[in-house]
């Protein structure tokens, strides 16, 4: 049976009804793959950060600033090493306490680092904080750790970058085998810039951790 003209034009109607191309729209468009779609800018990371817990660059500056640092005291001192060279007493003064003020200068310094490198690695955001759940009873903190050394690793740069600027204001350009002193120098600088890496490390990961472990519930 053939179909008749009216039923020929009311399909062929229906079908630029639904033609995407007569309607105007483009598939492509808004999509991720679209070359035109606006993506948000690394530096938005930094000014327009997404911070889905406010109280957690918080804590993590006093972690940071107080915790792993004083721990480094701590432990050095326990085991009878040399003494960083930045936890000289200001203005002489020897006293109880006088060890406080260089480790909390020092240790703003390491916490600018971190913060920078978190917002770097978009570690406050949710899926950086709360770990994935398995199952019912098992959790997987993948997400956590890798965010958490993310932000290690642009803090570290940062970290290093500042060292090298430091050294370049007191030496200018220098390298080993320059000089008795300068080399000197720079095997302080880099056993501490080990120490400072390894104890905002552990501590920060342990803090993180602890924290996606609350998060369970």
């Amino acid at each position: 049976m053939s179909s008749s003209p009216r039923d020929d034009n009311s399909e062929e109607s229906n079908n630029n009804k639904l033609d995407p191309a007569r309607l105007g729209f483009d598939a492509r468009k808004n999509s991720p793959l679209d070359p035109t779609t606006a993506q948000p800018s690394v530096l938005a990371r930094f000014t327009s950060p997404r911070i889905d817990d406010p109280y957690l660059p918080l804590s993590d500056v006093l972690i940071a600033q107080i915790v792993a640092p004083g721990l480094q005291v701590v432990w050095l001192s326990i085991n009878h090493a040399p003494s960083p060279s930045w936890i000289k007493p200001f203005f002489g003064y020897a006293g109880p306490g006088s060890l406080l003020a260089p480790t909390l200068v020092h240790g703003a310094a390491l916490a600018t680092c971190f913060v920078v490198g978190a917002l770097a690695a978009k570690a406050y955001e949710l899926d950086a904080i709360v770990p994935r759940k398995n199952n019912e009873t098992t959790w997987d903190y993948t997400n956590v750790v890798a965010r958490v050394l993310q932000a290690g690793a642009f803090a570290s740069g940062v970290l290093i970058l500042g060292t090298q600027m430091d050294l370049y204001t007191h030496y200018g350009y220098v390298q080993l085998g320059d000089s008795p002193e300068t080399d000197f120098r720079l095997q302080v600088a880099a056993v501490e810039l080990s120490n400072d890496i390894v104890f905002e490390a552990v501590s920060l990961l342990g803090w993180r951790l602890y924290l996606a472990k609350q998060g369970e519930r």
